[in-house]
């Protein structure tokens, strides 16, 4: 359950929070690091100016109440106390109008100390509020008679509070800064995005963490140097160590300012703008107007004879040829999407040339048939074909091109025309088949070929007169038996050469007797192990279900294959016809 908190319970928070931090870190200084009578020198007189800048007049009431109750706790009378809280609410509010008057935002993007420019922003605040507490402190001291309004601890204190200003409040402001990119990122819709640090926070990073670094060798070497010598006043020990870490840690932060705002203009700004154009391009990169204008940003580092220009001309080597390969891509995509429309419509057309009304001829009681074919591609080189020659006479064909796609589908047309307008004619089965081949081979460059299986019932005596041409054996199952394999001695394929010598076949079928015709798709079907489905596993399944209806068997065949090749891909046509012969033609007159 999400916690509601209203404007005044935060406000409330900060000022406890503040309030804490500043008794924290006095009341420690006060207690064993005093250096005067009045005048401590202790982080809260930084702290007080951070915490104001950010967090504003909650922040500045806290350090107030802490300050009042560090005075007092220190002996220090009630006016002097009030006055120096009034003080503390001064040293807090100045930066908080400074910093929003230098950074209009409004956003929180304010606190960000990203960049060289916000850095000297913040050493301007803290150096006109190091010289505003010295000059308060002045006056105070001055009143009350502690010591003239410039004195050394003065000037201790004024490069105390600007020095410590800067080392408390670049770790805070970064900090901040980086909690805020975190929760962004944490709350942002790119769940992986991944959480970055620029080069020139980087360079922010290392900057004041070295500097930190300077200040507590300088001061623990002069701490341990002036221990070994003579002894001497702890006010001027305090004062040396001030004295020596101010000297060292201004003029690193001096040399370091200068050499960032170099890197940061040369380097940094230019790295990140890029970064930013390749993250741009990357989810903009359809709309036109924003490519030029990348391509410009581009521009701007290209004359540049660092690698910064090196990169920069290489992005807008990058632009070009992306756009010329998105160019490319959109053309051979559209085509593809024209042949593939293409493709979809030639599927329709061959599964409409294939006979698909069943049951296909319901005047005729003497059979049952059916038939499928499920292509490889978006077309396929299988067919299947029945249809009657006269009333007593019916003809079934399957057959199997070589090869997959087009010019498949394309030479399956020409094979079907032909067989079924040769078988028309009332040529025997053999003599169908060479004649067909005849035709096919004739201009047949491509080497393509057909295997395929051809039989005629005569429906009144249930006579089957049958031709091979290479295609795989049929099942045949006796009323009351099993199914087995219909052998014969197949003939070469269809289309190679100019054979001639297809031989027939017959055999009576009796009412109960089917018949299984099917391609090499159906015993070459292979699982993602390698294994073909085989022909002992087709001649179980059948025999397994040889008292189903025709569609059933070829349905419940078609989800067997389904299963045992699972995620492998098809790689050939599955085409499928059953016949059941039922009664002989003249059981239908009395």
């Amino acid at each position: 359950m999400k916690i509601k908190t209203s404007r005044y319970e935060n406000a409330g928070m900060i000022f406890l929070l503040s309030g804490l931090l500043f008794l924290i870190l006095t009341v420690p200084f006060q207690m064993w690091f005093s250096i005067a009578n009045i005048t401590e020198m202790r982080p809260d007189t930084a702290l007080t100016p951070v915490l104001g800048m950010i967090c504003g007049l909650p922040a500045a009431l806290g350090c107030g109440a802490g300050n009042l109750i560090a005075d007092l706790l220190s002996g220090y009378g009630i006016s002097y106390a009030m006055i120096g809280t009034l003080q503390q609410i001064i040293y807090a509010m100045v930066p908080y109008f400074l910093w929003r008057r230098l950074n209009p935002e409004r956003d929180g993007s304010e606190f960000r100390l990203d960049s060289i420019s916000r850095m000297l922003r913040f050493c301007l605040v803290m150096f006109i509020d190091a010289l505003l507490i010295v000059f308060c402190t002045g006056i105070l001291n001055h009143a009350y008679s502690v010591t003239e309004f410039f004195s050394v601890q003065n000037l201790y204190l004024f490069f105390k509070s600007f020095d410590a200003g800067l080392l408390y409040g670049f770790p805070i402001l970064i900090g901040g800064h980086f909690l805020q990119k975190y929760l962004n990122n944490l709350h942002s819709d790119e769940k992986k995005k991944v959480f970055t640090v620029s080069l020139n926070e980087r360079m922010i990073i290392n900057t004041i963490i070295t500097g930190i670094g300077i200040c507590f060798l300088i001061g623990g070497a002069v701490y341990i140097t002036d221990k070994m010598s003579a002894e001497g006043s702890t006010l001027s020990l305090w004062g040396q160590i001030y004295l020596f870490e101010m000297v060292a840690f201004n003029f690193y932060f001096a040399l370091s300012m200068g050499f960032m705002w170099f890197t940061e203009k040369r380097i940094a700004l230019p790295i990140e703008n890029l970064a930013g154009i390749a993250e741009r391009y990357y989810v903009e990169h359809s709309d036109d107007g924003q490519r030029r204008e990348m391509m410009m940003a581009c521009e701007k580092y290209a004359g540049d004879s660092t690698e910064v220009g090196d990169l920069a001309r290489s992005y807008i080597t990058m632009i070009r040829d992306m756009e010329l390969y998105v160019d490319n891509l959109k053309s051979v995509t559209a085509e593809k999407e024209r042949i593939n429309a293409e493709l979809s419509l030639a599927s329709e057309i061959q599964a409409h040339m294939l006979p698909c009304i069943f049951p296909p001829f319901p005047e005729h009681k003497e059979f049952e048939l059916y038939a499928t074919m499920t292509p490889a591609k978006e077309v396929g080189g299988d067919f299947y074909d029945f249809f009657m020659l006269d009333e007593t006479h019916l003809a079934v064909v399957i057959a199997d091109v070589s090869g997959k796609g087009v010019p498949a589908a394309l030479f399956m047309v020409i094979a079907k025309t032909l067989i079924k307008n040769q078988t028309q004619t009332g040529m025997e089965v053999n003599e169908v088949f060479a004649s067909v081949n005849s035709l096919l081979s004739d201009g047949n460059d491509m080497g393509l070929f057909v295997t395929a299986w051809l039989g005629v019932l005569e429906l009144t005596s249930g006579k089957l007169i049958y031709v091979n041409a290479g295609h795989e054996a049929p099942l045949f199952k006796l009323k009351g038996g099993e199914f087995v394999y219909l052998k014969s001695k197949p003939g070469f394929v269809l289309a190679l050469t100019g054979f001639a010598g297809y031989q027939k076949n017959e055999l009576y079928m009796q009412p109960g007797d089917r018949l299984f015709l099917y391609t090499d798709g159906v015993t070459e079907a292979t699982d993602t192990d390698k294994q073909l489905y085989g022909r002992e596993r087709l001649l179980e399944f059948m025999n397994k279900h040889n008292s189903d209806g025709t569609e059933e068997v070829l349905r419940k065949l078609k989800m067997e294959l389904d299963q045992f090749v699972g995620e492998a891909p098809q790689f050939d046509d599955i085409t499928m016809l059953m016949l059941d012969f039922r009664k002989h033609a003249q059981e239908e007159t009395v």
